[in-house]
């Protein structure tokens, strides 16, 4: 068994993909084309705006498909994002953050240090942390 009490300062990921809302979706592609990741923090000028996954691309292309021909050029971050997202601080526990990922069926929450964005944490982390070791 592990530590629930372990703070998630410990066991987060820190070097974070970020774009912008008013960034194309083709950006957003590319990223996941060339790093092994699922999610990616949105911020402007430090500030977080929203997340956007994988899966956020499939319902937006989805979408668009049954509308009119994709231009994925054209769409934006901002269009697709989950905005305002639920955030975890620094100090708050790996317990506490495995309750929230399950009760919302989460992959994946920014987290703060204070009003800084400072990492993300995945159920990848949670994972490494409870069996990688």
């Amino acid at each position: 068994m592990f530590d629930t009490e372990v703070t998630i300062r410990e066991i987060m990921t820190t070097e974070i993909i970020t774009v912008h809302p008013d960034d194309t979706l083709y950006k957003v592609e590319e990223i996941f084309d060339m790093f092994p990741i699922h999610h990616i923090l949105v911020v402007d000028r430090y500030e977080l705006k929203g997340v956007i996954t994988h899966l956020d691309l499939l319902r937006i292309y989805r979408k668009e498909l049954t509308e009119n021909l994709i231009d994925r050029t054209a769409l934006l971050v901002k269009h697709a994002m989950t905005p305002n997202p639920l955030t975890l601080d620094c100090d708050d526990s790996i317990g506490l953050a495995a309750d929230i990922f399950m009760a919302n069926k989460f992959h994946s929450v920014p987290v703060l240090d204070g009003q800084e964005l400072a990492g993300i944490l995945t159920n990848h982390d949670i994972l490494r942390y409870a069996f990688g070791r």
